[in-house]
């Protein structure tokens, strides 16, 4: 090809397709090319067609001569194959344009493109670093915009909520169309929304600024976004005391507009519970909190629930029915294992049911059955992403002996081969007892070194000093126990030369506060609590209120009220939380959001334990940081326990 045209197309193909996100090609002027099958490329990605256009780019890159014009041509292509949804060629092109000569606005382009494919790949942190420093205030608006959206991306992927909403407020004022920019604070508003009032308390800049202004109308929303009428006064409020903040005037009505259709009305729930034996007790603690939000939720003023005992699992199938036919438009419970596995096995389920329990999962479930339990197992995971995330790679497991123990040590394996890591060993302590060492010492290898040092000496013949010494390859201790357990443990692990190694627990290790021996024996271990349980004081009142009411809303039985109530709350937002894992609920036992099998997980809020517990905050979400690893639920005999076993 001649220098003149080689030229002539390298300067049409680095202006040319500054594509975003949702696949639109910007406004720009068409260049006078000689090159007709060019003119066609930039025809069909004008008109669309864009998986056309990318194949054209690259036919002409293949028969060009010049390095620099073929990068560009086949950076034209491969944002053109992205914008097609052709992720395969658009990460072939980033590979072959990874050592080609791009400077410039082509070079940000190349960029842009990287973290776009990692982002498919569900790679957020290479995207981030990918993507680099941010645009210039010279670079082109379309780019800085495509930045900004990725940006925003790849830390939701994180699960980083507050900077996926920063981002998105640096892009806010870059977009001049009237409707994307109001669709844009809207997912500002409804991203800073999914996180904990504590939080968003806790984050307030001084001066509020703009940031502030929008934590604050975050906090508005929260509170009342289920009562559209008073959100008309709050943001006038607000408004006075934020006069130049850019929110569009009718941000709230359109924030209110869209939750409510994504939220579902119900005017009778049946609830399934059962009202004898030895699950009573745990059913009538989750039946207050049902009420209590029922109370606390202006919108569900003619929401009725109807209570049927369901104290024989046998009978829940033809229960279902019964409440059917009763006019029910949604079923909450049942409780019981036995009844979830027979509900699970109905088939069609005609009204949808959020059961309180889990079951194993050999394939979908019913389209409308929802479960939603506080697994221990679920617990033993999200343990086993924050040790990962601390940075650990060789965990031990103590457990105790029985079910409960081989549950635990089972789900927090199964996660950690999930992310990749081998765990150091298992041991299994007597719960029974108070003397802990033989566990510990076999766990430790320190039962090897003692034998080592006695075969040592009868090989000798003499009695030689001796210190114990404990397997250096393991970096933290992750121990199942209830607080009895949990108190003699830890100070047995410093004894036996643990001292140094982190302790993560699950939040059955406490009971909500710890007492001064607790406190001196079991400071420093790490574990998940719910939120409604560790909230400061003055946070939310409402705890306080239902503990002048209601008897042992303490740790075990507050964390039934707590269930009861996002149980009423989940109600009306399973349809939002099933159409994306991105989509979450603030609630009292956790950020809860649903998995591929229709299971409500939760994201629970992490301590470290001391005289006074630190709050540390939620950890990032690894679910969103990849690809899903899919953990079945861990088989256990169908048996009648409480749900937070």
């Amino acid at each position: 090809m001649q220098a003149n045209v080689a030229h002539r197309l390298f300067a049409l193909v680095l202006g040319a397709l500054l594509l975003h996100g949702c696949g639109q090609l910007p406004e720009r002027p068409s260049p006078v090319t000689t090159d007709p099958d060019l003119a066609r490329a930039e025809a069909l990605a004008g008109e669309g067609q864009y998986l056309a256009a990318a194949d054209l780019y690259r036919q002409i890159a293949l028969r060009t001569d010049d390095p620099a014009t073929q990068a560009a041509l086949l950076l034209a292509g491969g944002e053109a194959a992205a914008a097609g949804g052709d992720w395969d060629a658009a990460r072939n092109a980033v590979a072959e344009l990874a050592q080609r000569p791009l400077t410039g606005t082509a070079a940000l382009r190349y960029r842009l493109l990287s973290a776009e494919v990692l982002l498919t790949e569900m790679r957020p942190l290479d995207a981030l670093e990918a993507l680099g420093e941010a645009p210039a205030a010279e670079d082109p608006v379309a780019l800085q915009v495509r930045f900004h959206e990725d940006s925003a991306r790849a830390y939701r992927q994180l699960g980083n909520l507050f900077e996926s909403a920063r981002a998105l407020q640096t892009l806010d004022p870059l977009i001049g169309d009237p409707q994307r920019r109001l669709d844009n604070q809207t997912t500002i508003l409804r991203t800073l929304a999914l996180l904990n009032e504590q939080l968003l308390a806790k984050l307030q800049p001084s001066p509020p600024g703009i940031e502030g202004g929008w934590m604050q109308l975050a906090l508005i929303v929260k509170q009342h976004g289920s009562e559209p009428e008073k959100l008309a006064p709050l943001f006038e409020d607000w408004r006075r005391r934020f006069p130049q903040h850019p929110a569009m005037p009718e941000l709230l009505l359109n924030y209110a507009d869209q939750l409510q259709a994504q939220l579902s009305q119900f005017d009778r729930i049946a609830v399934l519970l059962p009202q004898s034996g030895k699950l009573a007790e745990v059913s009538m603690a989750i039946r207050d909190g049902l009420l209590i939000q029922r109370l606390r939720t202006p919108s569900s003023a003619h929401t009725a629930l109807r209570f049927y005992d369901s104290s024989d699992s046998a009978t829940v199938w033809p229960l279902y029915n019964q409440a059917v036919a009763d006019g029910a438009q949604l079923v909450i419970g049942p409780l019981q294992k036995a009844a979830v596995s027979q509900l699970l096995r109905a088939g069609e389920l005609p009204v949808p049911v959020l059961a309180l329990n889990e079951v194993t999962l050999s394939g979908a479930p019913p389209i409308n059955l929802f479960m939603y339990s506080l697994s221990p197992e679920d617990e033993a995971r999200q343990v086993a992403e924050r040790i990962w995330l601390d940075g650990m790679r060789r965990p031990a497991v103590l457990v105790p002996q029985g079910d409960w123990g081989d549950r635990l040590a089972t789900a927090f394996e199964q996660r950690w081969q999930g992310l990749g890591g081998e765990v150091a060993g298992v041991g299994r302590y007597d719960s029974g007892t108070h003397d802990y060492s033989g566990a510990i010492t076999g766990l430790l290898h320190l039962d090897q070194s003692a034998a080592r040092h006695k075969e040592l000496q009868q090989w000798l013949g003499k009695q030689l000093e001796f210190e114990p010494r404990r397997r250096e390859d393991i970096d933290a201790v992750f121990v199942a126990a209830r607080p009895v357990q949990a108190q003699g443990i830890r100070p047995q692990l410093q004894f036996h030369r643990a001292a140094d190694l982190p302790v993560y627990a699950t939040s059955h290790a406490w009971l909500g506060q710890l007492s001064r021996s607790q406190a001196e024996d079991m400071r420093g271990i790490l574990l998940p609590e719910i939120p409604w349980l560790i909230q400061s004081e003055g946070a939310d009142d409402d705890r306080a209120v239902i503990s002048r009411y209601l008897p042992r809303s303490g740790a075990a039985y507050g964390r039934l009220y707590a269930m009861g109530m996002d149980a009423f709350q989940l109600a009306a937002n399973l349809n939002r939380l099933s159409t994306s894992r991105f989509e979450s609920l603030d609630g009292k036992t956790g950020n809860l959001f649903m998995d591929e099998g229709r299971r409500v997980r939760r994201q629970l809020v992490w301590v470290r334990l001391d005289d006074t517990p630190e709050v540390l905050g939620f950890a990032p979400r690894l679910d969103l940081q990849q690809a899903p690893v899919e953990v079945a639920p861990v088989p256990s005999p169908v048996v009648e326990t409480a749900p937070a076993s």
